[in-house]
């Protein structure tokens, strides 16, 4: 039988929560990713390294979610859900490789944590992103995201026009 190349990357992936180590591999294919792409410099990962110690210091694993995508046991990508105050929740950190784009493991990885916002009952979620990434924005809405925010700032290391995207749980009580 012949498997063709999408399929042998599927089965090469594998999904797991959080471990030792595993956010810092994001927050490093991030900082690649949007120093190539993006002309991001150092203060970049400045922002996201502080955000993940910030994170990690108040983890709690009954409140936040962390799922990441094993390639070849590698990381490839991920998405976290921070809890903040158990009402208004932030997801943080979603990236998926680009070797590993047209798989649907971003749809898959942003729809596990949405169930998880559901089940916490979460009344809001946000997220913080800037104009251009078109493919993670069709995302976002697609979940039932509206960007709510725009404004330009140099807050990553270079002037980009930033945006807030929110979720709010239409069954909150």
């Amino acid at each position: 039988m012949h498997i063709n190349r999408k399929e042998q990357m599927l089965n090469e992936i594998e999904y797991t929560n959080t471990f030792p180590g595993g956010i810092s591999f994001l927050c490093a294919i991030q900082s690649e990713f949007y120093a190539r792409n993006w002309g991001f410099n150092h203060l970049y990962e400045s922002v996201v390294a502080s955000s993940v110690a910030e994170f990690l210091n108040r983890y709690d694993k009954h409140k936040d979610y962390v799922e990441f995508v094993l390639h070849k046991g590698q990381v490839a990508g991920g998405i976290a859900i921070d809890h903040h105050d158990g009402k208004l929740a932030q997801l943080r950190w979603f990236i998926v490789s680009e070797k590993l784009h047209g798989l649907n493991i971003g749809t898959k990885l942003i729809s596990n944590a949405m169930q998880f916002v559901e089940t916490q009952k979460f009344k809001q979620v946000f997220l913080t992103t800037f104009e251009g990434l078109d493919s993670a924005r069709h995302l976002y809405e697609k979940h039932g995201f509206s960007l709510t925010a725009q404004k330009q700032a140099d807050t990553w290391g270079k002037e980009v026009s930033e945006q807030r995207f929110d979720w709010i749980n239409p069954n909150y009580k």
